[in-house]
């Protein structure tokens, strides 16, 4: 299963996290990953701060680098670059940790930066939820799905793969992805509940350079705003109406 984004309208520009998808596309050309591979039952050593800065094939990579590309970009507008640098990182080692409890005795090492993006995963789910998405599955494709729906979707399969992987006593991932997430829901809305998402709209609204304009509340796209009354964004196609109580969403 995969979600894409349909659009959302930036203030900053994610310069983070380009550098960080360059960084984990270099660490390719590295042929032997094994000594950045993180273990549990060996001692922790620099993979573990290192290990999920390497993939494991281009494909892997390639897909990481969407996500972060689509999804993590806005969240490093919300918290910026300093944040973000940090959180890119805190995520990663949080997702070894939890990989390093849930198989304390494995030999069995791992790369990869799937754990860093379902945290930032966490946070846009928490930052913005109706933000239209679309989900591919392998035969079949719904567009213009609230991401709140998509990535809901998205972390139940992700737990249904954990639970199903345990039962067959496979050592995987998936466990580091929940809890990465849900690290990231929780943070979001520590955040938000310190203006972060007021600072951005505020920001966004002055580089309009317009008195009067109206932020779409799904995807921050700046709108034309002569009066009150019902608009409609034709970047994210979403309906919703502005008086001076604020927005709310129509069909």
């Amino acid at each position: 299963m995969f979600v894409f984004e349909k659009a959302n309208h930036k203030y900053r520009f994610p310069i983070i996290s380009l550098c960080l998808i360059f960084l984990t596309l270099c660490t390719l050309s590295i042929d032997q990953i094994d000594s950045y591979a993180f273990t549990p039952k060996k001692e922790f050593g620099i993979s573990f701060i290192a290990s999920f800065l390497f993939n494991t094939s281009f494909v892997e990579w390639t897909t990481n680098a969407i996500y972060l590309y689509m999804f993590a970009d806005n969240v490093e507008d919300v918290v910026g670059h300093f944040n973000f640098f940090f959180l890119f990182f805190f995520f990663g080692v949080l997702a070894n940790l939890t990989y390093f409890l849930f198989h304390i005795n494995s030999i069995t090492p791992v790369v990869g930066t799937s754990g860093v993006v379902s945290g930032f995963l966490g946070m846009y789910f928490v930052f913005f939820p109706n933000v239209k998405s679309t989900m591919v599955f392998e035969k079949v494709a719904f567009r213009d799905v609230p991401i709140f729906i998509s990535l809901s979707i998205w972390i139940l399969v992700q737990t249904y793969l954990y639970l199903v992987e345990l039962h067959s006593n496979v050592q995987s991932t998936y466990a580091g992805q929940v809890v990465t997430f849900l690290t990231g829901v929780v943070i979001a809305q520590i955040l938000i509940k310190n203006h972060f998402l007021d600072r951005l709209e505020h920001n966004l609204r002055l580089t309009t350079f317009q008195n009067k304009v109206v932020l779409c509340p799904s995807c921050n796209q700046p709108i034309p705003a002569e009066k009150y009354g019902r608009f409609h964004c034709t970047k994210c196609q979403t309906n919703f109406f502005f008086d001076r109580k604020g927005k709310k969403f129509l069909p």
